[in-house]
């Protein structure tokens, strides 16, 4: 891992309504009951699609926050 990742990873445990993430991530994260990006990977992917807010464009704006945060590889 590198330092540009192991320095973003302070990311993950900060509140999602900080992180410059569209409204609509905060809110669907908010009523899934995911505050932190950790709370989202420390949750099984098949227990994510069975929430009632899921959705696969909120999912897809994790993966592409954390790839750009080079931090993809936190994902199991």
């Amino acid at each position: 891992m590198d330092s540009f990742s192991q320095s973003n990873h302070f990311l993950l445990n900060l509140p999602i309504a900080e992180l410059p993430l569209s409204e609509n991530f905060k809110l669907r994260s908010k009523l899934m009951g995911f505050f932190t990006l950790q709370d989202i990977l420390g949750t099984q992917q098949k227990e994510l699609h069975e929430l009632d807010d899921y959705s696969e464009h909120w999912y897809f704006e994790f993966v592409d926050f954390l790839r750009r945060k080079d931090l993809l590889n936190l994902l199991g």
